[in-house]
């Protein structure tokens, strides 16, 4: 029981020591490389840009059917297809399904089942 607790400290010491010195690093890099302010001003501007496109982009996605537009909310079914949609359209015969599942299929049998071929007979 104590070996185990040692172990989980050595660990944890060990993942602090690394992340210490990758702070300690990524300061130094910071403040002797060619970076001027300006140059961090506007780095700071498009990441803030980006960051309101993402959550613009957060806003826009609704949780809706596929297929009938109703809400789903957190009961939506992801299809392998790439849509959400809800218990009734949820399965692929529901929601004019563009995913080939004979195909996937196929290609998992033969990712499964390697071709073995035999050595050839000599004849005599």
């Amino acid at each position: 029981m104590q070996l185990e607790e040692e172990e989980q400290i050595k660990i944890i010491v060990e993942a602090a020591a690394a992340a210490a010195a990758k702070v300690n690093t990524e300061a130094i890099t910071s403040a002797t490389g060619p970076n001027t302010s300006t140059q961090a001003a506007a780095s700071a501007n498009e990441e803030d840009d980006k960051d309101k496109e993402d959550d613009k982009d957060a806003k826009k996605k609704k949780n809706r059917c596929g297929e009938c537009r109703k809400k789903v909310g957190l009961t939506g079914f992801q299809c392998r297809c790439g849509g959400l949609y809800c218990a009734v359209h949820r399965y692929s015969d529901k929601h004019n399904c563009t995913f080939d599942y004979r195909e996937h299929g196929a290609q998992e049998i033969r990712r499964n089942n390697p071709v073995v071929v035999g050595e050839k007979i000599q004849k005599i």
